[in-house]
């Protein structure tokens, strides 16, 4: 009857170690090695895309006025990483006027798209100038190659 309850107790307590372990390993598997994250909602997009310069060697989208719903935190918008690039891509949304990020992905692989974007916080009706900050990181160790700012309008009403 000992034997059997230390034997119990230790393949259960094996199972709550074993499931720890793989708990942390699948929790990290979005995390590159440079520790950033790759975007987890994306979607596979091959469809041709107004570029901000069609010959240049990183293709950045180009996006004009950009509408919401007043209240809400949600744009339903899409953020692209042109299949032609060999970089990811990670997209910040900021106020001119405040200098306020309302927005950050993580790293967008190329040929992949962000079909909804969550604001930081919800906004109130009006127009607002928007930079949208490309970032642009190397696929193989994810340092910084350079960046775009795309400006436009964000329009709540």
């Amino acid at each position: 009857m000992k034997n059997k309850r230390i034997w119990l107790l230790g393949t259960i307590g094996l199972i709550v170690i074993m499931l720890g372990i793989g708990g942390f390993f699948f929790a990290g598997r979005n995390t590159l090695s440079g520790g950033k994250k790759i975007e987890k909602n994306t979607i596979e997009w091959n469809q041709d895309m107004d570029s901000a310069d069609k010959n240049a060697e990183i293709q950045i989208p180009y996006y004009s006025d950009i509408y919401m719903e007043e209240g809400t935190d949600s744009i339903d918008m899409v953020l692209v990483n042109p299949k032609e690039n060999e970089c990811y891509f990670a997209y910040a949304f900021i106020l001119r006027e405040t200098g306020e990020e309302i927005y950050r992905s993580d790293l967008i692989e190329p040929g992949r798209a962000l079909d909804k974007v969550k604001l930081n916080k919800k906004m109130e009706s009006g127009k607002y100038k928007l930079n949208i900050l490309v970032d642009t990181y190397s696929m193989k160790d994810q340092k910084v190659l350079n960046n775009a700012i795309v400006s436009t309008n964000l329009i709540v009403s």
